[in-house]
């Protein structure tokens, strides 16, 4: 049965911070049940990015090796994005629509965010 899981369970994973919900996050995703959405990645990065002051380059390795573990939709997409996330200055949302762009070659209209015209390498 798939378990869908939000940020809190996510972080308590990646920071194994609180023994009681870390230890339920592991058994969780260990399981290999365990499902998510871009959008809750999203939160992940930017909670470790503001609160916990991780550096990007960590957060994106961190993220790519999430998704060895849990299941999240659009994973390609995701992959892509932490991986530009730990290299460059661009959000993380904006990192997804970059991720997008090379994946499917859509057309991305932006008046101030000139990266998001490109493509990832």
């Amino acid at each position: 049965m798939i378990t869908i899981i939000d940020e809190t369970v996510i972080l308590r994973y990646l920071l194994n911070d609180e023994k009681r919900q870390s230890a339920e996050a592991r058994r969780i995703i260990e399981q290999g049940d365990a499902y998510t959405y871009p959008e809750i990645i999203a939160r992940v990065v930017v909670v470790l990015r503001d609160v916990y002051r991780v550096p990007r380059s960590l957060i994106g390795r961190t993220i790519v090796r999430l998704l060895d573990d849990v299941t999240v939709a659009e994973e390609e997409a995701v992959r892509l994005a932490a991986r530009s996330f730990g290299t460059t200055l661009l959000d993380f949302t904006d990192c997804m629509v970059v991720a997008r762009n090379t994946l499917h070659g859509y057309r991305v209209k932006s008046f101030d965010k000139p990266m998001m015209k490109k493509t990832i390498d």
